[in-house]
């Protein structure tokens, strides 16, 4: 990816032809897929599946079905995921993007504090923990 989305924004919004500015910008729309993306953050962050599964604190045949691509995790359950992972922000949402969730949002309490977890490479517990003293819907329920 080489463009940045603002740019192809103003792209879109000068087009005449949807068609040309699909096939012009193909490398730049290519969507990975939830497996795909988890695949190569194993790769990126060098870690185990299992110990990011163990880490994230989920069921380990439901997690594992997420990894191959059979199961559709909800928001949580991939909020779990990035935590075992300790992912970066901008991976976090390159991976809700994947599964076609809205990304972290900085103006909104409880993404602002899996944000600051994130940031701080909180654990999912630590990171519950904090949404419970804030009175918010932890990631574990």
């Amino acid at each position: 990816m080489k463009k940045r989305t603002e740019e192809l924004m103003r792209m879109l919004e000068k087009t005449q032809d949807i068609a040309d500015y699909i096939n012009t910008n193909s490398e730049e729309l290519s969507k990975m897929t939830l497996s795909e993306c988890l695949s190569l953050f194993l790769s990126k962050y060098n870690v185990k599946k299992s110990d990011v599964i163990n880490l994230s604190g989920l069921d380990p045949i439901y997690a594992y079905q997420i990894f191959a691509g059979t199961k559709r995790p909800s928001r949580d359950k991939l909020i779990a995921l990035m935590a075992g992972f300790m992912l970066s922000v901008e991976d976090a949402n390159r991976l809700l993007k994947s599964a076609g969730l809205s990304d972290l949002y900085a103006r909104d309490k409880r993404d602002a504090v899996i944000i600051f977890g994130l940031n701080n490479k909180l654990s999912v517990a630590e990171i519950d923990d904090l949404l419970f003293e804030l009175k918010l819907e932890t990631i574990g329920k």
